[in-house]
């Protein structure tokens, strides 16, 4: 493999561990790199695009780098900040200058052809909506948990008579920023209390979900054509409902992927049109139950835990169209 005209773009902020383990992978395979966070842009990164003949040419400018539109052969875009347009401007002017900015460099990156994704903005933009999730799992073979969306709490209590023990989790927003910091809305159990007094249900639409008693559960990391799975086993009742309220309780262990699971996932993961997920699910006696998948989904704690390369593989993704030219 040779680096030259061959250039991995790395979206990602400075500060984020698993860029920083991709980023070094892809030096040790002497791949040429182009880093940068959208925060950035327009101020410390500079686009420079033309229209000629049909086809976006230009480049990409930071203080010490630069990188030619033509060159770059992938793309790993892994949770960059906002846009930052100038301080100075009113917050209206800020908010068309970041849209200004997200649309103009994300529709000339798409454009470039051959580009590998991982995972394309839009593609975990359709993949982030939960109930769309829920229902293409169904179609590609995946068990589900039995799942109710309503504001309604008569509809509540309906459901609860026929699922049973329930869970509320966020359909969106899994992060509550407030004054105060923030805080992860964890999945949590419906009690009797709640269904006698769910004031409040009204004020959006809540997802509901029957509860599942499983045995294990298994965070899936997909990338590409590799699955890592691993089991995790939670040593208290409230990592039983949510494994990621109590980390400290939890056991791990690498496990194989079951040719349905496999297949299923595989199809799924094709119709999104995604390179990187990481799934969520519990494993029943009677098989595994699909959560969701999240396409910007964590994995550098599940690989320092167990040592499975994930960071490798995505790696292993970016700079495959250079290992065949």
């Amino acid at each position: 493999m040779t680096a030259e005209g061959n250039s991995v773009l790395v979206v990602a902020s400075e500060t984020d561990p698993a860029a920083d383990g991709v980023c070094r992978v892809l030096a040790e395979r002497h791949a040429r790199v182009f880093r940068f966070d959208t925060a950035e842009i327009p101020q410390a990164v500079w686009v420079r695009a033309k229209l000629s003949g049909g086809v976006w040419q230009g480049e990409l400018v930071a203080a010490k780098d630069r990188v030619n539109l033509e060159e770059i052969c992938s793309v790993y875009v892994r949770g960059p900040r906002p846009f930052e347009p100038p301080p100075h401007l009113t917050e209206i002017e800020r908010w068309h200058s970041a849209m200004e900015c997200r649309y103009a460099l994300g529709g000339v990156l798409a454009s470039i052809p051959g580009v590998r994704w991982c995972n394309m903005p839009a593609a975990s933009a359709d993949a982030a909506y939960k109930p769309k999730q829920l229902q293409d799992f169904h179609a590609c073979g995946l068990a589900t948990p039995a799942t109710l969306l309503t504001s309604d709490a008569q509809s509540v209590r309906e459901f609860a008579a026929t699922a049973g023990q329930l869970i509320c989790k966020p359909v969106a927003v899994g992060v509550v920023r407030t004054g105060h910091g923030s805080h992860v809305a964890y999945t949590r159990r419906v009690t009797a209390d709640d269904l006698e007094n769910l004031a409040g249900v009204d004020y959006s639409i809540h997802c509901f979900q029957a509860y599942v008693d499983a045995l294990y559960s298994v965070r899936l990391t997909v990338v590409g054509d590799n699955f890592f799975a691993v089991r995790i086993d939670a040593g208290s009742e409230r990592a039983r409902v949510d494994w990621r309220s109590d980390y400290p309780s939890l056991r791990y262990q690498v496990i194989d992927t079951p040719p349905e699971i496999r297949e299923g996932v595989g199809a799924y993961m094709e119709t999104a049109g995604l390179t990187y997920s990481a799934w969520d699910f519990g494993v029943t006696p009677e098989g595994w139950i699909a959560y969701e998948a999240n396409p910007e989904g964590q994995f550098g704690w599940i690989e320092q835990e167990t040592g499975v390369p994930i960071t490798t593989a995505i790696a292993d993704i970016l700079i495959e169209r250079q290992d065949q030219s």
